[in-house]
């Protein structure tokens, strides 16, 4: 063709209409091609035609359509009498697709209703669930994080007669309003676990610098002996609605911690950022706590001193909640507490008759007080360990891993669905059972790590 007999500009719906008929034509050319001679010939298919009951005829421009029995009903010709089209077909898949994403990816049966004005889709129902199915970003927003097998228990949860906060977990909450004279100031709680025992630990904080989080430690050492292993968030996770909580966590100087641990053969071990999952031990205390002091204080403003009393009181009653099941039985022994670890209960220890030195009144005391020890642990390991063998959710292992290169959806509970950003995994985290439960993942704002509960991956792959 001549570059002068080419046209130029919109084009025009006779043309689209045209054009639509050649692909119409060349769509049930190539699918029901012995269809249309036997039409041509005898007037109908064959007997043995999958199109017999829709008793197709040949229109003035060659299009093969329905003769139903609403040929008298009102409405234009391709209501009465629509177009027969085959699924399979390349041509076909992409009108469904058109007509899926003209419907605003609306639901199956309001697309299958737009195409039965025109067309009859062979199967009309799985083909356009199966547009529905195909549709990328219909997969993205369906997308749901598939967790792997939970995670064993790590060892620190179950080392049997380890001094209590051996292993702790450090964690914050606040702020709490107190009143210093006539003005109102933030205060701040470092609630230290046990993650052996379940015990806590409560500190006042009068703000989240580096300096008053190794002084709250060091009152924790003074109190309770020097842990071995502390757990704690990385500042990322300090998301929602209290932002000064998360900027003062920012500024802590890890390096300054971890520095401080080790000088006392602490170690400072940080979890995954967003993965509050991996802390439900300690995040369920957190909360309790957060009811003691809301039931306490209601609308009142305490002072110092009297908030101190009260996360005293709150720290007690938490460690005196029981870790086992509690008998209906008088005559069953009592449910075991955190409690029962830290206030061992030697005041019923009675003194023999006779005269004894100090030093046997010593032994037997020690003793007594070990033997009532063994026996905690004892039932520490026979009644709470079988309690932690459940898994409460993540039941079954994936289908398919987390891998390098996965195009993944990042869950941000901060933005709408619509909004969570794409990302490409660059690394993934293998835990001692080989799962992968933590992954790097690079989005357009940056490098991030986030926890399995967090990704969803597509069925797509990076080409880079």
């Amino acid at each position: 063709m001549h570059k002068s007999s080419k046209r130029h500009g919109e084009l025009t719906v006779d043309e689209v209409k045209a054009a639509e008929l050649i692909w119409i034509r060349e769509s049930q050319r190539r699918m029901f091609s012995d269809d249309i001679e036997s039409v041509k010939k005898t007037g109908q298919v064959k007997r043995d035609s999958p199109l017999r009951q829709l008793t197709p005829f040949l229109d003035k421009d060659g299009i093969l359509r329905v003769r139903g029995r609403i040929c008298r009903a009102d409405g234009d010709n391709d209501f009465r009498h629509p177009i027969i089209l085959n699924p399979k077909d390349r041509y076909v898949k992409l009108q469904l697709m058109q007509y899926h994403v003209d419907s605003a990816h609306n639901g199956r049966e309001r697309v299958l209703h737009e195409v039965r004005r025109r067309f009859w889709i062979i199967n009309g129902r799985n083909a356009v669930k199966t547009t529905w199915n195909d549709c990328q970003f219909c997969k993205n927003s369906r997308a749901k994080p598939s967790p792997p097998l939970m995670a064993d228990l790590p060892d620190v949860r179950l080392k049997e007669v380890s001094r209590p906060f051996t292993y702790t977990r450090l964690d914050y909450f606040g702020p709490i309003i107190v009143k210093v004279g006539r003005r109102h100031e933030k205060r701040w709680v470092a609630l230290f676990t046990c993650l052996t025992v379940r015990s806590i630990h409560l500190e006042l904080v009068h703000d989240l610098t580096t300096s008053s989080v190794l002084m709250s430690l060091r009152q924790l050492i003074a109190r309770r002996g020097c842990p071995s292993i502390i757990f704690s968030d990385n500042a990322t996770t300090f998301r929602g609605a209290d932002r000064e909580l998360k900027r003062a966590v920012q500024a802590i100087d890890k390096d300054e911690l971890i520095t401080f641990g080790s000088i006392r053969h602490l170690e400072w071990r940080f979890i995954a950022p967003d993965a509050p999952h991996m802390g439900g031990c300690w995040e369920r205390l957190v909360r309790s706590v957060k009811t003691s002091l809301r039931v306490t204080l209601k609308t009142r403003t305490p002072n110092d001193q009297t908030l101190m009393t009260l996360l005293a009181e709150a720290e007690f009653m938490v460690n005196s909640r029981p870790l086992t099941y509690v008998p209906l039985d008088f005559d069953d022994d009592l449910p075991l507490t955190p409690n029962d670890f830290l206030l061992p209960k030697t005041e019923f220890i009675d003194h023999p008759f006779g005269m004894f030195t100090d030093h046997d009144l010593l032994k037997r005391t020690w003793r007594e007080s070990q033997r009532l020890a063994d026996l905690i642990w004892k039932r520490w390991v026979k009644e709470y360990l079988p309690t932690l063998t459940r898994r409460d959710k993540w039941y079954r292992d994936s289908d398919r891993p987390l891998a390098i290169g996965d195009v993944v959806v990042v869950v941000d509970s901060q933005l709408p669905r619509n909004q969570w950003p794409l990302g490409k995994i660059e690394q993934v985290f293998p835990g001692k059972d080989d799962m992968v439960r933590v992954a790097k993942v690079r989005t357009r704002h940056g490098l991030y790590t986030r926890p399995a509960t967090k990704l969803c991956r597509l069925d797509v792959h990076s080409s880079s």
